[in-house]
């Protein structure tokens, strides 16, 4: 009898397609243009990240569209995964989860190689990104940290 196996992510988890650009403020104003997107306000983190050389203090910029399906757009910190891509526009793909370690755990059992997630006193929390040998970037994110995406949304719209 073969075992079923649990996927370590759930498709409906999937919530926005992040894209990491060299200048934020450009692309939400070049993405209004071209396809009407709305954004929230700028959000900014200033967040211990766990890196494959070790730990650094990164402040993290980013905007959510406001009109789905959701992109994040994450400006660009050169020297880290969050480096953007020439001619490459998706950079990761972002999913809900309700255990971070355990979702990342799983992932690298799945062949999803730990690539950078912030660390809360010593613990990895709040967000891993995990890579695949083919390219494809996951980035895990606690579902407490956003329970209500379209509230969160609603509060971050600019007035």
């Amino acid at each position: 009898m073969v075992k079923p196996v649990t996927p370590p992510l759930n498709a409906a988890d999937l919530y926005h397609t992040g894209i990491v650009v060299p200048d934020l403020e450009a692309s939400m104003a070049r993405l209004a243009e071209v396809a009407g997107y709305r954004w929230t306000t700028i959000q900014s983190a200033e967040l211990t990240i766990r890196l494959a050389d070790g730990e650094r203090i990164l402040t993290l910029r980013y905007a959510y569209s406001l009109d789905g399906p959701h992109l994040e757009l994450v400006q660009e910190i050169p020297g880290t995964p969050w480096t953007a891509a020439p001619r490459v526009a998706t950079h990761h793909l972002g999913y809900f989860c309700d255990d971070v370690p355990a979702t990342s755990k799983l992932l690298e059992e799945s062949g999803f190689a730990f690539e950078a997630g912030a660390v809360l006193e010593g613990t990895p929390s709040l967000f891993a990104y995990h890579l695949d040998p083919s390219g494809v970037r996951i980035e895990v994110v606690d579902r407490g940290l956003i329970p209500d995406f379209p509230t969160y949304l609603r509060a971050r719209t600019p007035r």
